[in-house]
């Protein structure tokens, strides 16, 4: 891993995405430069498996981060796809543990990393960190409500609006950049029946797919009265 050359002028793009990291002043942001490695993997590239040992707060400069689970007949599920500012390992900062997803590169991914003891010691400096970490922490503890709901959730319909509508709302905006198959992976739906549901959506004007991992949402509200009905 190499020390950060993105950050060499003085500001990050990653770092001022990262929710943790937005309130800190330049000579922080300086501070906690000089902790982070970064390292770059081709798509398809494992990055850590579940078991792993977790010491390392992991944030996605460039490209995205899928984490998966694999069941005991080897069947993939996607959990969750980081994008560029999202971080991974905000949950094992307090005490080793060890990761409880794998995690493969979807594209050509950049990321930074740093050490969780050193976040541990930026906390104890800096209370604007360590209230971030716990933000992230209620957020996430969310995320998992609501993926539960999903997966429960017996209408297809349903469950595909819900996702989609959690998506935009992570990542802004009113397009998800995912594939068909990778939307059947999070939400436990064949890869068919996500393509078959899309174009009954698309057909009643709700959202327009364009090519393989590109769908804009045309009319939220009325997903959102789908996704709670």
């Amino acid at each position: 891993m190499l020390g950060c050359t993105a950050c060499s002028k003085g500001s990050s793009v990653c770092l001022s995405n990262v929710p943790i990291f937005q309130n800190l002043d330049n000579a922080q942001i300086a501070q906690v430069q000089g902790l982070i490695r970064q390292r770059s993997l081709s798509s398809g590239d494992v990055l850590f498996r579940e078991g792993d040992s977790s010491n390392r707060l992991i944030i996605v400069r460039t490209g995205t981060l899928k984490l998966v689970r694999y069941g005991s007949d080897g069947q993939l599920f996607l959990l969750e796809t980081l994008f560029p500012g999202d971080f991974y390992g905000g949950d094992q900062l307090f005490s080793e543990s060890h990761c409880r997803e794998t995690g493969i590169a979807g594209d050509e991914l950049g990321i930074c990393s740093i050490a969780s003891s050193d976040i541990r010691a930026l906390m104890l400096s800096d209370p604007h960190i360590g209230l971030g970490v716990m933000t992230y922490l209620n957020g996430k503890l969310e995320q998992y409500r609501l993926q539960v709901e999903m997966l429960a959730t017996k209408s297809v319909e349903k469950r595909l609006a819900m996702f989609l509508l959690e998506r935009v709302r992570r990542t802004g905006g009113d397009t998800v950049l995912l594939s068909q198959e990778e939307i059947g992976d999070a939400i436990n739906l064949a890869k068919e029946t996500v393509n078959r549901k899309l174009a009954q959506l698309q057909g009643q004007g709700l959202l327009s797919v364009a090519g393989k991992r590109r769908i804009q949402l045309l009319n939220i509200p009325a997903l959102g009265q789908l996704a709670s009905e």
